[in-house]
């Protein structure tokens, strides 16, 4: 009986050989299969991690600024005042100097034209200056001068009476200049040079023309043609 069970055991020992060997295959198998189940799970926590950080480096990087609301003004009505009209005090018409000096340069030009135009002066009478003052006359030649007509309103020493003739001396008419700034116009009458408003043998220099001079004498004015002399008769 021993001897047949040895020689079961003698045939049998090969087959328990190869189960034993499949049974330690298969049961390496799960424990395969279980720590590949773990490294997926933990890849797909760190990548899950990974693109968390991402998003919030880049709501980070483009944050929407939010535009405060502007608050609206809030106005009030003041209340209602009424207006007192100012009472001006009467005051004295104005001189000719003045209407002068408070007018612009244009407008004393274009009156100071037509004036000249409308005035009837005799050939052989001069212009009296207590009749029109020195600074109106000069207006008018200055504003024929800037016409450029060469024209003036005042009459020639020629064309005057021989009576008025005798009482304005010789001269010799030696240098004539003119500008557009009064202060540098002069004329040189017998050596002596004048500017306007200067006097010289009871001769007065009211206005400096391009081609002649306006003199006054006595309140009478009259001009003289530019370098020519004067001879009283």
């Amino acid at each position: 009986m021993s001897s047949v069970l040895k020689a079961l055991r003698n045939q049998q020992s090969p087959l328990l050989k190869a189960h034993s060997q499949v049974a330690l295959e298969s049961a390496g198998k799960p424990a395969s299969a279980i720590g590949l189940i773990v490294t997926l799970l933990v890849s797909l926590v760190v990548a899950a991690g990974i693109g968390w950080l991402g998003v919030q480096y880049w709501l980070s990087n483009n944050a929407v600024e939010v535009a405060e609301p502007i608050p609206q003004a809030s106005y009030q009505l003041g209340t209602i005042a009424a207006v007192i009209e100012p009472q001006w005090p009467e005051s004295e018409p104005a001189t000719a100097e003045q209407i002068i000096a408070m007018e612009p340069s244009d407008t004393i030009t274009s009156s100071a034209q037509r004036q000249a135009e409308n005035s009837v002066i005799d050939d052989d009478q001069t212009i009296d200056l207590n009749q029109v003052s020195p600074e109106l006359l000069s207006a008018f030649e200055s504003a024929l001068n800037e016409s450029g007509e060469g024209r003036s309103v005042v009459p020639t020493l020629a064309n005057l009476s021989q009576d008025f003739q005798r009482t304005v001396p010789s001269f010799s008419y030696d240098g004539h200049q003119y500008s557009s700034r009064a202060q540098a116009r002069w004329v040189e009458l017998a050596g002596v040079r004048l500017f306007e408003g200067e006097r010289w043998q009871g001769l007065t220099v009211l206005t400096i023309a391009p081609a002649h001079v306006v003199l006054s004498r006595n309140n009478q004015a009259f001009q003289q043609p530019a370098l020519e002399d004067w001879t009283k008769p």
